[in-house]
């Protein structure tokens, strides 16, 4: 049927074509195609067609509407099945898929993430499974300048910030799309996603470019004794302990979360209620016998310890767009500061009486100790297996 159509409509959809090129008709038809793939010929065609029935024949119109309606749809629907390759071939998004392996790396941490593509060109990235959001990936990729609002810090700590990441979730109908964006596209997978961003940045910070070659290629874990090193080195930091200056923001209860999504939810709760907290300056210290906080204004608290074996996880604000920039008229605020909290197991205080589990929302005030340092040594030493 394909072929029968083919052979005489050609003709006709050249000169159709030639009628209407360059017009503002013309526009609107090439704009079909486009989202379609019928050319924009037989769109007009069929129109034309089932227009003119309607003209002619008046009452009968319907019948012969729903003939020519039932060609044109057979022959549309037919180069449509015999043009899909070359649609997928034209969106280019095998590209991507052709080099899949180079790029996702699914099992990898998030720290391994950031090692591997901190000495890489910008625009480098990977992509692996989340493991706070089951089902999601993380997109990892390296950016050539700092985001607004994040100020500069020693060189090794700024190359980790140089690389960002977005979380890609799955909607409902199986697609993937980046989270946080209302204007991102919804792909039919990973591949085209990726094929996408190497055109245009869209809301990603910079375009990815298509490796390769595998990435992580001359990539190697420490070895047993650089980690046995890096333990003796955790182990006198956590006997002397740490701390810094913080702003305590709001806790909240997440039930039974206790990863990446307690943060997530404490942190759309916390930006939702910024007018009406209530926050204080806190001295935050970290030791081996868990996390301390000292109101130094005592305006909400004297002082909470939760110890190690309660403390579940600690993660940054995952939105990586997202600052804080609300003001309070007794504390100074940077103008744009990183939010943090970690996740703590409820105890025998009748604040936890209600809630599994809480989480506590910080914000960052001191440029030298920014809420990504404060993060990866609660993670990597006090609570040492968790993923920051």
């Amino acid at each position: 049927m394909a072929a029968i159509f083919k052979k005489y409509f050609d003709p006709v959809k050249t000169k159709v074509r030639s009628s209407y090129i360059n017009s503002p008709v013309g526009l609107m038809f090439d704009l079909i195609e486009a989202k379609t793939g019928v050319e924009s010929a037989v769109v007009a065609i069929g129109l034309v067609a089932i227009l003119a029935t309607h003209l002619v024949f008046g009452w009968c119109n319907d019948y012969l509407c729903n003939l020519i309606g039932l060609a044109y749809g057979t022959y549309a629907s037919s180069m449509a099945i015999l043009l899909s390759n070359s649609d997928v071939n034209r969106n280019g998004a095998y590209q991507a898929d052709d080099v899949s392996q180079f790029w996702y790396k699914g099992e990898m941490s998030r720290e391994d993430a950031i090692d591997l593509l901190k000495t890489k060109p910008p625009g480098t990235f990977l992509i692996r499974d989340s493991q706070g959001f089951p089902g999601s990936y993380d997109l990892a990729v390296k950016v050539d300048t700092l985001p607004s609002g994040i100020h500069s810090e020693p060189d090794a700590v700024s190359c980790d910030g140089l690389v960002r990441h977005h979380l890609i979730e799955r909607t409902s109908t199986g697609h993937v799309r980046l989270k946080g964006y209302p204007n991102e596209p919804d792909f039919d997978n990973l591949s085209a996603l990726v094929y996408q961003h190497t055109i245009t940045a869209l809301n990603l910070p910079i375009k990815l470019i298509l490796p390769t070659v595998d990435i992580a290629e001359d990539f190697h874990p420490m070895t047993d004794q650089q980690q046995e090193s890096k333990k003796l080195v955790i182990k006198d930091l956590l006997e002397k302990g740490a701390a810094c200056n913080v702003v305590y923001l709001n806790n909240v209860d997440v039930e039974a979360l206790s990863d990446e999504m307690a943060v997530a939810k404490a942190l759309n709760d916390t930006f939702e209620n910024a007018e009406y907290l209530q926050a204080t300056v806190v001295h935050f210290k970290v030791s081996n016998t868990g996390i301390t906080l000292i109101d130094l204004k005592k305006k909400l608290f004297s002082k909470r310890h939760f110890p190690k074996e309660y403390v579940t996880y600690c993660g940054l604000d995952y939105e990586t767009d997202r600052f804080w920039t609300y003001k309070y008229n007794d504390l100074e605020m940077l103008p744009y500061a990183k939010c943090f909290g970690f996740v703590s197991k409820k105890s025998n205080d009748t604040e936890y009486s209600q809630s599994e589990n809480k989480c506590h929302i910080f914000v960052e005030i001191d440029p030298s100790q920014p809420s990504t340092s404060i993060v990866n040594f609660v993670s990597k030493v006090m609570i040492g297996s968790m993923h920051v």
